[in-house]
């Protein structure tokens, strides 16, 4: 055998043993990998859980697709966009002048005017809360009082000072004060949404009410608890009568009554249940009707975790930051009209998903004005009530 054929066969050799050396170096990584796989997803499962979930089956919800008032359409795809000055305007209010307010996540509150043909002009910034501004609502003095996620119940001056009216209630804080209503009395009934502070994943998954509605007495400036223990409370609004006020229990898909006179007086019963999604924000028109921006359609992985308290516990484990897209909302705007009574009149659709995150519905001077909070698409957008 020539020294050539002895070379070629000792250089193949040799590679051959690299490979198998270097195959068994990746095995061994492998294994490792595998290993520190094991052993992280066994030490994942014995942490505690930071929650202890409640058990609930949710209703199933209504059909898009079936005859009825939640039957789909496309009424909101045809949204004008009204102004983007605000990106996320989580509530919509009008003053007597029919000039729009609202309100955006960096703390900062917009006004709006229109011509005499009704198209919208420059929008101009009115006032800055150095909060989060939710709910907005002018009093009979001309002040716009609002309602700040993270200072509480304010109001605002026409000329711009603001004056914190309420951030706290019965020696404790007022957490996350959301949105509001204001009688003929100027009393201002208002959500303080939950104890956590913030909208967290984990509240979702724990499924148990943190949420409260307030009462403010402009007379003795005094701010007294009406109701505990509500999922989520969001919404409020006034009857034309003013012999009840609603508010919305998002995570609960239903709208809860408590009546202020009568013989039902100091007494809840549900308004609306077995909503298709999330209420948000509840307004009521000249009719006495009742709007109410869905922030998301029912999300069905938030209703196996409500019926399933295992995975729900283990879901609250993980980091916040990674759990967000799970409670994102669906892009399908959606908003809907009750009767007086609470039954369902219509709903309004944007199965595109233009127009995304509503959490505001205004029926105003022939129009439908929605607004929209991070996470949904951005500006205020309007659709005509009638074509």
């Amino acid at each position: 055998m020539s020294n050539s054929n002895v070379q070629t066969i000792t250089s193949t050799e040799g590679v051959s043993n690299r490979r198998r050396s270097l195959r068994v170096r990746l095995s061994r990584w492998g294994l490792s990998l595998l290993g520190l796989l094991v052993l992280g997803v066994l030490v994942f499962m014995l942490l505690p859980s930071p929650i202890e979930p409640a058990h609930w089956v949710a209703p199933t919800p209504p059909s898009f697709d079936q005859p009825g008032p939640w039957k789909q359409n496309d009424k909101l795809s045809s949204a004008q966009l009204v102004t983007d000055a605000p990106q996320f305007p989580e509530f919509i209010t009008f003053d007597e002048e029919g000039q729009l307010y609202t309100g955006d996540s960096d703390g900062k509150i917009y006004k709006v005017s229109f011509d005499a043909q009704g198209n919208p002009q420059d929008t101009q910034l009115f006032a800055d809360t150095n909060g989060t501004p939710n709910g907005l609502e002018f009093d009979a003095n001309g002040n716009l009082i609002v309602a700040d996620v993270k200072r509480g119940l304010l109001s605002i001056h026409p000329s711009g000072s603001i004056e914190v009216l309420a951030d706290e209630v019965d020696g404790t804080p007022i957490y996350l004060a959301n949105e509001l209503a204001i009688a003929k009395d100027g009393t201002i009934y208002f959500t303080d949404t939950s104890n956590y502070g913030r909208v967290t994943f984990r509240e979702i998954a724990e499924n148990k009410p943190h949420g409260r509605l307030l009462k403010y007495d402009p007379k003795t400036k005094q701010t007294s608890v009406l109701l505990e223990n509500l999922y989520f409370a969001n919404g409020v609004a006034l009857s034309a009568d003013e012999d009840f006020v609603l508010v919305a229990e998002t995570y609960h898909y239903q709208l809860t009554r408590y009546w202020l006179t009568g013989p039902k007086k100091g007494t809840t019963d549900i308004f609306a249940d077995n909503l298709a999604g999330f209420p948000d924000n509840i307004t009521r028109d000249e009719q006495g009707h009742f709007w109410v921006g869905i922030f998301t359609t029912r999300l069905s992985f938030v209703d196996q975790m409500h019926s399933n308290p295992w995975l729900a516990r283990t879901m609250a484990k993980l980091p916040e930051s990674l759990l967000s897209g799970a409670s994102a909302p669906e892009k399908h705007g959606l908003a809907v009209e009750l009767s007086p009574q609470g039954e369902l009149i219509g709903s309004w659709h944007d199965p595109q998903g233009k127009l995304y995150g509503v959490t505001t519905a205004v029926n105003h001077n022939g129009y439908l004005y929605l607004g929209t909070a991070p996470g949904g698409s951005t500006g205020v957008y309007r659709v005509p009530l009638h074509e």
